[in-house]
């Protein structure tokens, strides 16, 4: 099981202090806790928050030799706020490294040697890492869309063109509503919604995040749903990552829709109920939570 993702890597910064984060770090490092073969294609700045950035993830099992050296750009510090639920805001600055991904040879070879490549919709804010993204996807052998719409970090036709390229659409209910809104869709309810997004996009593979009401996956024009935990949210930061996580490391395993589902939606809920974005959480702990002993 081999997995690429492709985006930024950043410090969120938390009340409490500094984090790593970054959705596509978020993913490999739980992929990577794990046991799968999980690397990351980004870029950091030539500074000391680039340094320790490096020397964190590698403690995380994950590979830092695609992650690429800014001399002019800075390495992303992200502030995040958390309202009194524990759901958090972002306020991502513009210009930092991760919007200056440059192509070479490693990464393509990389993600052609993938089972999966995921990447996300905050990188194509820039031509430059865009571009490179462009690249990467023709040599993808499955390609996974996460879908992360941080206004206004991002353009219509861009996200329009990334989804049809996609084997896998990753969205939460709130962004499914808003894109199908913006594309045309004339319906209301969440089902139908779904479909028209699998129609306009060509895609055979839909998961939709339902916060603590768990989650949706269209496959193939059926609906699978699972209903979610109930858990004392610390915070959400990295609680859909770890769900896009899991249900990568089941899918990827051939496990039924109905079992993908129930995985991911513990893991993220176990991930909401911690703090931080990539707090340890084990297989046991997972199994566990799913099925409590009497």
């Amino acid at each position: 099981m081999k997995v690429s993702s492709y985006g930024e890597v950043l410090w969120d910064d938390l009340p409490s202090g500094k984090v790593l984060g970054g959705a596509p770090l978020n993913v490999v490092a739980r992929l990577a806790s794990f046991g799968v073969d999980a690397s990351i294609i980004s870029r950091c700045g030539k500074d000391a928050d680039g340094e320790e950035l490096l020397r964190q993830i590698a403690t995380k099992n994950v590979p830092t030799n695609l992650i690429q050296i800014d001399d002019e750009q800075a390495t992303s510090l992200v502030k995040v706020t958390l309202n009194h639920s524990g759901s958090a805001t972002y306020d991502i600055v513009y210009p930092c490294a991760w919007d200056k991904i440059a192509p070479n040879e490693a990464a393509l070879a990389r993600v052609a040697d993938s089972d999966v490549l995921v990447y996300g919709s905050l990188v194509m804010r820039d031509a430059v890492s865009r571009a490179t993204l462009n690249t990467l996807l023709p040599h993808a052998k499955f390609k996974i869309f996460d879908v992360n719409l941080r206004a206004p970090h991002y353009e219509l036709n861009c996200l329009l063109e990334a989804m049809k390229q996609a084997d896998l659409i990753k969205l939460n209910d709130e962004e499914l509503y808003e894109l199908a809104a913006a594309f045309g869709s004339p319906y209301h309810s969440m089902a139908q919604n779904i479909q028209f997004i699998a129609n306009l996009t060509q895609t055979q593979h839909i998961c939709i995040t339902l916060g603590g009401h768990g989650a949706l996956y269209y496959r193939a024009g059926e609906i699978h749903a699972h209903h979610g935990y109930c858990v004392k949210v610390v915070d959400t930061v990295g609680a859909g990552d770890s769900f896009l996580a899991g249900f990568i490391y089941k899918f990827l395993q051939g496990t039924e829709p109905k079992d993908i589902l129930t995985f991911a939606c513990a893991l993220g809920s176990l991930v909401a109920s911690k703090r931080g974005a990539t707090v340890a959480v084990s297989m046991d702990e997972i199994l566990t939570f799913i099925n409590p002993k009497a």
